[in-house]
This record gives structure tokens, C-alpha cells and sequence, in this order.
């Protein structure tokens, strides 16, 4: 079968050894290939490309302006290909070579920085993203990453692994000088604008499904894509909102001044699960998982009990 690219690491080897030895004949011997092999792998390969790659009239053999191009990328390709077969051979292929994470933004500032380190342990190469995390699932069906930690556990999904991060609650936020009625959000939001997140946030479609489920419809006027700002405008007394104390800690407990208390609506929760694609990354998953715990727990917790003590015994972190 021909390859839908025009190409292939046989044909790129040929072509190779044919411009580094000279001539065809040289690069039949050094491959232990007929010279009339190598002439028509060269002949399909240019047929593949729809280009000639050769000047056949010069001694010893010269590429033309798209062959040299050619000559520079097989190049590459063929090192990558020959390093990728030694790791398969001797077996080390332990460390992984590339890991793509996408996390939710209040999480990357709790605990981004160390899950970095644990990530360049166990990997020569990573990237890591956050923010838009309605797309986070889509991304790592698509191979577009390789984790996510996200509030959506894609259960409709075969095929992934799945390891609990943090169950938190969500919390009514107020400014700090508010002195009024905290336990109807009907009548709140008659005093003052309702600050929501924009719809295209998983955390902003979790809150206005939970008041439409209580039949809470609020006036929508602010909306807002991040929490720092979000949260800044409740302690600048333009209105109130709904979060979680992840989401407060992202911001900073000690910066703004705010006024925390339970949501007065049925309880509302959201959980952060860390997703992989099933048997491909080995036990880090599971390692990132039970490292993201451990630094929520030294860091997160502790920052609640020094500031909001009542809501410590509503967070969960692991199972």
C-alpha cells in the first residue's frame, strides 16, 4: 500500500543514502538493495511528491531546490525514527517523552507550580494549559492532551481513568460590609446585581443549572471569565456571587474583602477528578493525583482554617 503522504522512512533512506554516497549504485550497495530497486523507489518517490528531487545529470548526484528541503527534513525524521526504535529496543522507554496536562484555572494557582515537579520527573517534555475548561474533555478524547483535571469525569466515556482530587462546596459571596439577609437570593438579588461567571465556563453552567433546578431566576447583568476579577468586583461592593473556596483561595483569602457564607438554596458541590486515557502514561496519573491531594491538603486546608474555618469540614480531597 502506498503512503497517503508520498512518502515513507524506506523512501527517505533511499533518497538519503543516494544524495550522501552520490549515486544510486552506492546507495544500493551500502542498503544491500539492486540498483534498479533504489531507481524506482527514487522514480516513486518524486511520482508520490509530484516533484522532482534530483538533478540526474550532475556527478555526483545534486538535489534539486525541493529536493535539498526534503533532504533536510528526512533527516530529522530518520534520527527520530532511529532514536524511537533503540528506546523500544532496550526497553526504556519509562520516561515518558511528551505529557500535555489542561487543569482549571483555581486549581493551577493552588498547586500548579509543584505538580510541574512532579511532572519533569517522569518526563523529558510537557506542556500545560489552562483556562477555557469546557474544552478540557473535549481536548483529551481528541489526543489533544494527555490529563486533564477537570469538573467534568466524561462518564459517559469508556476507555479513561479517573482519580478524585478535591469535593468542594459551593458558597454564597458577599461584600465584607454587607449587613443584610444572606438566606434569600431572590430578595439579594432585588438589593444588589447577581456577578456571574460567563456560560462558557463548566463552573459558571454548574451554578446556573442549580438556580434554574430551584427556580432562582436572577437578573443577568454582570458576567465575568476569570474569579480574580470576578471577586473583585463583590468586594467593591457591585454585587454578589456564587463560588467555591477553591476559587476563593485562587484569589487570595487575605486580598479581598469579602463576606462568606453557605449557599441558602440545597446544597450545591463540585468535584475535581483527574482524567487520563486508560494504560498509556503508566502509574504518573496516579501519582499526579495522590501528589495534587497531598499539596491541597498542605496548602489549601491550611489556608481555610486560618481564615474560614466553619467551611474546612465541607472539603474532601481524594476518595
Amino acid at each position: 500500500m502506498r503512503s497517503g503522504f508520498g512518502f515513507d522512512l524506506r523512501s527517505m533512506e533511499i533518497f538519503v543514502e543516494t544524495l550522501e554516497r552520490g549515486s544510486q549504485t552506492a546507495a544500493a550497495e551500502y542498503l544491500g538493495l539492486k540498483q534498479s530497486s533504489v531507481s524506482q523507489s527514487l522514480a516513486n518517490l518524486e511520482e508520490g511528491l509530484g516533484m522532482i528531487l534530483l538533478d540526474r545529470h550532475s556527478r555526483p548526484l545534486e538535489p534539486t531546490g525541493a529536493g535539498r528541503f526534503f533532504y533536510d527534513r528526512a533527516k530529522r525524521l530518520l534520527h527520530e525514527a532511529r532514536h524511537t526504535r533503540r528506546e523500544l529496543q532496550s526497553g526504556s522507554f519509562g520516561r515518558l517523552h511528551q505529557v500535555r496536562m489542561a487543569l482549571v484555572d483555581s486549581l493551577a494557582t493552588a498547586v500548579g507550580q509543584p505538580l510541574i515537579e512532579v511532572i519533569r520527573r517522569h518526563t523529558s517534555d510537557y506542556s500545560l494549559t489552562t483556562g477555557l475548561s469546557h474544552m478540557h474533555g473535549h481536548s483529551l478524547l481528541t489526543r489533544h492532551v494527555d490529563i486533564i483535571i477537570s469538573d467534568d469525569r466524561l462518564e459517559n466515556y469508556d476507555g479513561l481513568e479517573r482519580h478524585a482530587i478535591l469535593g468542594e462546596p459551593f458558597v454564597l459571596v458577599l461584600p465584607a460590609d454587607w449587613t443584610g439577609p444572606v438566606d434569600n437570593l431572590r430578595w439579594l438579588a432585588r438589593q444588589m446585581d447577581f456577578v456571574r461567571y460567563t456560560a462558557q465556563s463548566l463552573i459558571g453552567q454548574t451554578i446556573e443549572r442549580h438556580l434554574r433546578l430551584n427556580r432562582l431566576e436572577l437578573p443577568a447583568r454582570l458576567y465575568i471569565d476569570n474569579t480574580f476579577a470576578l471577586l473583585s468586583l463583590v468586594g467593591a461592593g457591585s454585587g454578589w456571587t456564587i463560588t467555591t473556596p477553591l476559587c476563593l483561595f485562587q484569589a487570595g483569602l487575605d486580598r479581598l474583602a469579602l463576606r462568606v457564607e453557605p449557599l441558602p438554596t440545597p446544597p450545591l458541590r463540585r468535584d475535581l477528578t483527574l482524567v487520563s486515557r486508560r494504560d498509556e502514561l503508566g502509574d504518573l496519573p496516579a501519582q499526579l493525583a495522590r501528589d495534587g491531594r497531598q499539596l491541597l491538603d498542605q496548602r489549601f486546608t491550611g489556608e481555610l482554617r486560618r481564615h474560614l474555618p466553619w467551611l474546612v469540614s465541607e472539603v474532601r480531597t481524594g476518595h
